[in-house]
């Protein structure tokens, strides 16, 4: 019977077998198994998708604020234009009523003028029976420009003013002082004014300086 060997292993063979051993030098140090998940990439195709979609909303409530912004100005524009329609309507409205009775106080302007001409002629004579007369026509013509006066109507005061084209009518001229020049010496036909309109010019004579002539010799 032969004996069995017992194979014995000193430390240093210990130490051999574990340099022998192979080693995972590509496994990064600290890294597991149950290592945390990757965060996720910001370029992926959902994060591209949600970066278009907020470009698009952005770029649509640019345009809805710009088309709320222009239908504002067009309301501004056409309140303005209709409290303008509004402004001269009413002063045409006002116009035509002041002046619709134009054309009747035009026809009734040459009866004042005969009451008038009736009230100096009866002035004039000292006798006691146009003395009544005169009262009662001086009575009349008072009634009648006041009621004129009730519808705008006054009169022209054309005696001694400068002569105006825009309110005088000339129907002749006198030769007068230099200090008359341009007056209006005698007042022909009263005129008449409507509110701020021309209802009838003055017809009046106006005063004209004569020029001294000087004729010179050799």
């Amino acid at each position: 019977m032969s004996a069995m060997k017992i194979p014995i292993r000193s430390d240093d063979d210990h130490r051999e077998d574990d340099s022998q051993k192979p080693t995972d030098a590509g496994a990064p140090l600290g890294s597991s198994s149950d290592a945390e998940p990757a965060l996720a990439d910001p370029s992926t195709p959902e994060s591209a998708a949600a970066e278009v979609r907020l470009q698009e909303l952005e770029a649509a409530l640019a345009d809805k604020t710009q088309e709320c912004d222009t239908t504002r100005d067009q309301l501004l524009r056409l309140k303005a234009d209709f409290d303008n329609y509004r402004k001269r309507m009413t002063r045409q409205s006002e116009e035509a009523r002041q002046f619709a009775t134009t054309e009747l106080v035009k026809e009734l302007l040459p009866g004042l003028d005969n009451l008038e001409r009736a009230l100096a002629a009866a002035r004039q004579d000292a006798t006691s029976g146009t003395a009544s007369i005169a009262e009662g026509v001086g009575m009349v013509l008072r009634q009648f420009k006041d009621a004129l006066a009730r519808v705008g109507v006054r009169e022209l005061r054309a005696q001694g003013q400068k002569f105006d084209p825009a309110q005088h009518e000339a129907v002749e001229m006198v030769m007068v002082s230099a200090n008359d020049d341009g007056k209006v010496m005698t007042e022909v036909q009263r005129g008449y004014m409507m509110y701020d309109r021309l209802l009838r010019p003055a017809r009046v004579v106006v005063g004209k300086a004569q020029q001294d002539v000087t004729c010179g010799g050799a």
